[in-house]
């Protein structure tokens, strides 16, 4: 599946054409020096010339910076396979309409071929080309000089770097064009977003992170001590907690005051001992020491057969009045069921829960739907509501909906709503939902 992705960083941008630049102006210079033309004046091409140099040696230490700390040197590690087709491909292949043998993503912007030669420039031409003119620059103050009999040699090793460099820049403009439109690569390195292949399943993993992370629903994941090891902005909002720092590393123990751990505690073995604690109504102890009541859904976390953890979300029900407590008391639900609509209200994303919430047997009955369809018409004017006020920038945090499901019975379910951006453009809406059916409404 090809998808429009952002897969240059703001950084990455910038040293790529800084870095095209100087190298353009270096090359500019040194060939004035070489006497090959006069443009700047030899003195001032000499000048200049250092400069630039000076200047692209501190933009390499920033990149090899950013290379590591953000894992992007993965990039460049070597591979033989499918070299020789790429190389087919670029000769012969791509004058036939033949299909490409790799696809960029995300995480794999290059293919093998590109992969050596950058990887071979990274670590063969440009530390020569540095190294070389450091040291030609060494021997233009006599006090720091090296033999004259060897500078000749070195001047010649930097010509053909140079050189080396401007088959590199001939070759690799010209690839950029052999794209699926002309000025399509061109494009991408200045605006960060690209058309590439997308994996689906990792995807809809990036995607459920995201809306984890910036979702209304908290939040978190305890390990098998008992101690918090993540919890969401929304987490710490419901607690009153103003950074995670302020919460990862202490037990859960912490959450609750001294009636209410022993009820905690009860739910947290059930759950490591493989049971998943579906939806219920709890009472919490914030960070100023008041009392705010929230749903709770936890399930195991199962890493090579053993649970090492469980993780779940809560929604906050503390304002929600207490005639509706006995309620929440009564839910029999599971997990969170988590959806996508995009802005003209047709469904792109749902989970496993919100399939069985609603009573769909899979994502064909629901996905490219309009959301009307699981409203009653008494109910669709609320949920019109709600979603007009999110794709204009608002938020839900929690709120009691009555929803239609797909056999045509109704349920009742706490809903969090959220804005999907892209840029600095809301493109749809994305939350979570955890059924409060009771037992009594389910048979009706």
């Amino acid at each position: 599946m090809k998808k429009q992705t952002y897969i240059y960083s703001v950084f990455e941008r910038f040293w790529h054409w800084s870095q095209a630049l100087l190298i353009f102006f270096l090359m500019l210079t040194g060939f004035e020096v070489h006497s090959s033309f006069e443009l700047f004046g030899f003195e001032s091409s000499v000048e200049w010339h250092n400069t630039a140099g000076w200047a692209f040696l501190v933009l390499i230490i920033f990149a090899i910076f950013w290379h590591f700390t953000t894992g992007e040197w993965k990039q460049y590690i070597p591979t033989l396979e499918l070299v020789k087709a790429q190389i087919n491909y670029y000769i012969f292949g791509i004058f036939k309409g033949a299909p490409h043998p790799t696809h960029k993503t995300r995480h794999t912007k290059f293919n093998p071929l590109q992969r050596l030669i950058y990887l071979g420039l990274k670590l063969l031409v440009i530390p020569i080309q540095v190294v070389t003119g450091f040291i030609y620059l060494s021997y233009m103050h006599p006090e720091h000089s090296v033999g004259a009999g060897n500078i000749e040699f070195i001047a010649i090793l930097h010509t053909i770097g140079a050189f080396a460099l401007i088959a590199f820049v001939i070759a690799h403009v010209y690839l950029t064009t052999t794209g699926e439109k002309v000025f399509m690569s061109i494009k991408a390195m200045l605006t960060g977003w690209e058309v590439v292949d997308v994996d689906e399943k990792e995807e809809y993993i990036t995607n459920m992170k995201q809306a984890v992370e910036h979702s209304t629903a908290g939040y978190y994941r305890l390990d098998n001590e008992g101690i918090l090891t993540q919890v969401n902005k929304a987490w710490l909002e419901i607690y009153g907690f103003n950074k995670k720092e302020d919460v990862v590393g202490n037990h859960y123990s912490a959450t609750r005051d001294e009636k209410q751990v022993k009820v905690l505690k009860s739910i947290v073995d059930r759950v490591l001992e493989g049971e998943k604690i579906i939806g219920q109504h709890v009472v919490r102890k914030n960070k100023d020491g008041s009392i705010g009541q929230h749903i709770l859904s936890a399930n195991p976390i199962v890493e090579n057969g053993k649970t090492v953890g469980l993780e779940g979300f809560i929604l906050d029900i503390t304002d929600m009045g207490k005639d509706s407590q006995h309620m929440y008391s009564a839910i029999r639900n599971s997990s969170a069921g988590y959806y996508r609509i995009n802005a003209k209200g047709y469904f792109e994303e749902v989970n496993e829960a919100w399939l069985k919430i609603y009573k769909c047997d899979d994502k064909s009955n629901v996905i490219n739907q309009h959301y009307s369809i699981t409203r009653n018409p008494e109910n669709a004017k609320e949920l019109d509501a709600v979603v007009e006020k999110v794709l204009n920038g608002g938020s839900i945090a929690s709120k009691l909906a009555i929803r239609k499901c797909k056999d045509g019975t109704v349920g009742k379910h706490i809903l969090s709503a959220n804005p999907v951006y892209k840029k600095d453009k809301i493109v749809g809406m994305e939350g979570f939902i955890i059924d409060v059916t009771l037992e009594e409404e389910k048979s009706i």
